[in-house]
């Protein structure tokens, strides 16, 4: 029923998290732009949202038109959020960041809003190709009375 396919578009985000994860550590960007650790927070929130919802719709959980919006945005956010939950449990256990420091709570919370805006970022654009997919096509009627060729949309 549902024929987006997300998974070729998180491929290419994946390149580009990769690309700017590896250029930030080499020239420590995170020190210099703070704002960086913003952006590949929302590239990786929308990452995961977009390979969860590939999931979700090759697995059939998406299979019903009235619960498709509902579903897949929930599907976007919270796996968006929860994979920025986990993140910042990684940088805890490995020693990352310190929960200790002074921006620790504000610096955990833009992180998971960014993830959860790169999550609703992932909706927008599966909702936006699923739309495109389902457009009428055009259909050429030929069975009029006066043998006259008519366009119509179905």
């Amino acid at each position: 029923m549902f024929k987006q396919r997300p998974f070729p578009f998180s491929i290419l985000v994946l390149a580009v998290l990769i690309t700017f994860y590896s250029v930030g550590s080499r020239f420590s960007l995170y020190w210099f732009y703070p704002q960086f650790d913003l952006f590949l927070h929302a590239l990786s929130g929308l990452w995961i949202a977009l390979v969860i919802l590939w999931l979700a719709v090759a697995f059939g959980q998406l299979s019903s038109l009235k619960d498709y919006r509902v579903k897949s945005f929930l599907i976007a956010f919270i796996s968006a959020v929860l994979l920025g939950v986990v993140w910042e449990l990684i940088e805890n256990i490995f020693q990352l960041s310190s929960i200790f420091s002074l921006n620790y709570s504000f610096d955990t919370a833009t992180d998971i809003i960014t993830d959860a805006l790169g999550g609703s970022i992932a909706y927008i654009y599966f909702v936006q190709k699923k739309r495109s997919f389902n457009k009428p096509a055009d259909v050429i009627n030929i069975s009029s009375n006066r043998g006259e060729i008519k366009k119509t949309n179905q």
